[in-house]
């Protein structure tokens, strides 16, 4: 199965950003540490001559305060550890750690952070194929991002880079193959608006800013995301999802091109205007990788898609899916959003503009019809578990198959009629929960 549907509760926590922190960190710490966790704090408790409180950042590479990686590219795995102590600033610090025998770690230098919150925590081969370079971002009370790359060289842990941002991703833009670039989107600090793309990459040895791209001025207020996808002759490439005024978002491709040897925007066929093909008004919706190929689809709401009967058409949109990741268009993936439980349902193509969409009779989900309404194809509703028990022993005539969760509740799907390319497997691989990856 590609992609499934987990619980909305932790979806919701890491979409809401700094706000979430706290909750976040609260359901992530396990009651104990054990085995080479524990003797990662002990050593860390040792060298503080106190105890430590781990801190949990909310995304990236690591979803734990502990880190695993050859920083200096020695060849033996180092350690990387977040916290703060009693004795010190309310601002997290970072410690790096060097084995020292068997379950056995000692502290070998640490730095103070920027603020007492972590966003990301990742890692990545920024100078050389061997050692790798920290990343921690970080996020203040007055919504100020920061992002830190740190370099371990087995004696010292520096700071290489230190960048306000919104938003950022990593990947092989510019082709090296064996280290990866660093694309950045600055905050909007003008009257004019637009977004500023930084590209960090490895010049002779050195990480360093090798370019700004400017992007949306007069259009954009800022960027909402930044995703990197796999597109023709196995380049990488970006989406950048931007704020069109407060309650929309427009996208932007773009694409190293290894003749001038910059980042620029590009327009595929059948793109020619992104900032009208791409408009939407559902903000939860972000570019991402709808249908596990490796490419970065961006979605747009239809108006044709099929009709949605009232009150469906205020939670419900159809959506297409779009790659543009090959030179004729690249793929699409057509379906249904359901903006009240933040689910997407992959639909066959053949039903675009030709379904209806009407309440189930207990209004607790959707009916997909044909285009008149007089054959219904299949039933999605959210229930929970309890009633979903309760209905199968009055009515055994209704088999439902659980699809997912979504909280504490259940999304569930039944086949009514059959339909080419619609059945219960295809609903469970095409049914993706949206803000998760």
């Amino acid at each position: 199965m590609r992609l499934k549907i987990t619980a909305l509760t932790l979806a919701l926590l890491l979409l809401t950003g700094c706000a979430a922190y706290n909750d976040v960190e609260t359901l992530l710490r396990a009651p104990q540490l054990s085995g080479e966790s524990a003797a990662l704090q002990k050593a860390l408790n040792s060298y503080l001559g106190g105890s430590a409180t781990l801190k949990y950042p909310a995304s990236g590479d690591f979803l734990s305060p502990f880190a695993f990686g050859d920083w200096d590219g020695d060849g033996t795995n180092e350690a990387a550890v977040l916290y703060t102590a009693d004795t010190t600033s309310s601002n997290v610090f970072l410690a790096v750690l060097e084995p020292s025998g068997e379950d056995s770690w000692h502290v070998s230098q640490t730095i103070e952070g920027l603020s007492s919150e972590v966003e990301t925590f990742s890692a990545a081969h920024l100078r050389d194929a061997t050692s790798q370079q920290i990343l921690a971002g970080y996020g203040s009370a007055q919504g100020d991002r920061y992002l830190v790359v740190y370099e371990y060289d087995g004696t010292n842990l520096n700071t290489i880079i230190s960048n306000r941002y919104s938003e950022m991703v990593l990947g092989d833009f510019t082709g090296k193959g064996d280290t990866q670039d660093l694309v950045l989107a600055l905050p909007t600090d003008t009257e004019y608006g637009g977004v500023t793309l930084q590209l960090l990459t490895n010049v002779e040895g050195e990480f360093r800013s090798y370019q700004t791209l400017n992007l949306g001025e007069g259009s954009y207020s800022g960027c909402a995301a930044l995703s990197a996808g796999q597109g023709r002759d196995e380049a990488m490439y970006l989406v950048m999802d931007a704020w069109s005024g407060s309650n929309s978002l427009v996208s932007d491709i773009i694409l190293y091109d290894s003749e001038t040897g910059f980042l620029q925007p590009y327009h595929p066929p059948g793109l020619s205007d992104p900032q009208r093909s791409t408009l939407r008004y559902h903000t939860e919706l972000l570019s991402r990788d709808i249908d596990g190929n490796g490419t970065v689809d961006i979605p747009m709401e239809l108006d044709d898609g099929g009709e949605l009967k009232s009150p469906l058409d205020k939670s419900l949109v159809f959506l297409l899916w779009k790659d543009y990741a090959t030179s004729d268009g690249g793929h699409s993936n057509f379906g249904v959003y359901d903006s009240q439980n933040h689910f997407y349902m992959s639909l066959p193509e053949s039903m675009h503009g030709s379904i209806m969409i009407r309440s189930n009779q207990k209004g607790n989900g959707w009916l997909i019809c044909n285009s008149d309404g007089t054959t219904i194809y299949c039933e999605m509703r959210v229930v929970d578990p309890a009633e979903e028990t309760e209905s199968s022993s009055t009515d055994s005539t209704l088999e439902y198959e659980r699809i997912g969760n979504i909280g504490s509740q259940q999304l569930q799907a039944r086949i009514v009629t059959p339909y080419y390319g619609l059945s219960i497997d295809s609903i469970s691989n095409g049914t993706v929960l949206l803000g998760l990856e």
